[in-house]
């Protein structure tokens, strides 16, 4: 999917580090993680878009890792201090976040003390080569993708935003490339149209679920694995190109305190 270049760009931080002491956790872990973002990071600095992940404890480059699912449907967790944390963040700006940088560049974020920082500038939309997905499709030019949502609310109406719609999902990409990168709407809603048409939801194992996201709220998600069937290899291309893009901002609403979060894979044939 080639969509025309925009003047903002987006900001990927990715923060590894430690907890300094204990925290008990009632509501959801992504309002704990924006909440830490806004006091000592951004502070008063001019961002828009802000689009948080949960709280993970474990070591991602080793695959051990967890999400902190505090907050939903009444779970609660205590945080041990010492354990082992990342979590990401992107903004959208025109400028390069200097005072972003620094602040996170100090080794110690409110009650995390930052051991690695990650960082990605994303200027543009961008477009991967159908070849590279040939092995993954079958004889008929399907292919599968597991996607995992963690608490997820699509933006449209109705009772869908609750349910991993294929058609929700890459409208709601569509259209967030079109809002934070400046592309032409027009175009990347043409293509979604005809990327929609291709794909079915093939298996779906996701749960509505209950969150506390503080302030005595609690809002209503979706939840858990589901597998889509991609009809074609330039079809499969896009919807994994607009994954990759939806996997630095989220999809959905409340991306400022963590829902929208996903993980996804090809499924091998």
């Amino acid at each position: 999917m080639e969509l025309p270049k925009g003047d903002r760009k987006i900001y990927v931080f990715k923060v590894i580090g430690f907890l300094t002491e204990s925290r008990p956790l009632i509501g959801w872990s992504g309002s704990f993680v924006s909440a830490v973002i806004r006091d000592n990071v951004i502070g008063g600095v001019d961002v828009s878009k802000l689009a948080v992940s949960p709280l993970f404890i474990g070591n991602s480059r080793k695959g051990v890792e967890r999400a902190v699912l505090s907050g939903v449907n009444g779970f609660r967790e205590v945080v041990d201090a010492g354990s082992r944390i990342w979590f990401t963040f992107s903004i959208v700006s025109k400028d390069f976040p200097n005072e972003i940088a620094e602040k996170l560049s100090s080794g110690v974020v409110g009650p995390f003390n930052v051991s690695e920082l990650e960082f990605e500038v994303v200027s543009e939309f961008s477009s991967s080569l159908a070849s590279n997905y040939f092995r993954y499709v079958d004889a008929s030019g399907r292919g599968l993708v597991e996607v995992f949502f963690y608490p997820t609310i699509f933006v449209f109406h109705g009772w869908r935003v609750l349910y991993p719609s294929p058609q929700r999902l890459v409208f709601g990409l569509a259209k967030s490339a079109a809002e934070l990168l400046g592309v032409n709407p027009k175009l990347a809603k043409k293509r979604a149209r005809t990327l929609s048409r291709a794909i079915e939801l093939v298996h779906n194992k996701t749960r509505v679920v209950s969150v506390d996201i503080g302030g005595n709220r609690v809002v209503k998600a979706f939840m858990g694995k589901a597998v889509y069937g991609v009809k074609g290899l330039e079809n499969l291309r896009d919807f994994i190109d607009l994954l990759n893009f939806g996997g630095k901002i989220n999809i959905g609403k409340s991306r400022g305190i963590g829902f929208g979060f996903y993980r996804f894979k090809i499924l091998k044939r």
